[in-house]
């Protein structure tokens, strides 16, 4: 067993001063420019966090298709229709523009009556699949969103989280 050492323990009881903000402030430049990181790693671990507070099943991509023609271009497309899978569960969801910058989310689920919700940056809004799976989310904002799909008429199933679909 090593011997504690006063003067650290009597440093380390002390507030931080300018020398320790120096101090860090090297040290984070330091890593920013050898490990910075990776493009993409909050929006990540905040999905992670959120699927983890769920206990959530995860669906996975499946297709993205573009109403766009094939001819190659120079511009940047945007898939209008998403498809993600789980088990059990399949979701559609077609992507329109709507007024104002807005865009208006159509989508399809394999469980009619399912609770879909539709959470944006800040803000989440619910509806109920009719009896043929249909649901509508008018005036989505541009940004990340995530659907949680509940079933309230299969007791003990889990939430079905979609990955973030950049609207």
């Amino acid at each position: 067993m090593t011997p504690t050492n006063d003067t650290e323990d009597l440093l380390a009881g002390q507030p931080m001063d300018a020398d320790d903000e120096r101090a860090l402030a090297l040290v984070r430049d330091h890593l920013s420019a050898v490990d910075p990181v990776p493009p993409g790693l909050t929006g990540r671990v905040k999905f992670a966090m959120t699927v983890a507070s769920l206990e959530a099943e995860v669906a996975h991509l499946i297709n993205e298709g573009s109403m766009a023609g094939t001819v190659r271009t120079t511009e940047y497309d945007r898939a209008t229709t998403v498809t993600f899978e789980s088990d059990g569960l399949s979701i559609m969801v077609t992507l329109e523009e709507a007024d104002r910058g807005t865009t208006t989310v159509r989508g399809w689920v394999t469980s009619p009556g399912a609770e879909v919700e539709l959470r944006e940056r800040s803000r989440s809004a619910v509806t109920t699949a009719d009896d043929e799976g249909r649901f509508v989310f008018e005036g989505v904002e541009r940004g990340t969103v995530h659907l949680v799909i509940r079933h309230h008429d299969e007791p003990g199933t889990r939430p079905v989280i979609t990955p973030g679909i950049e609207i």
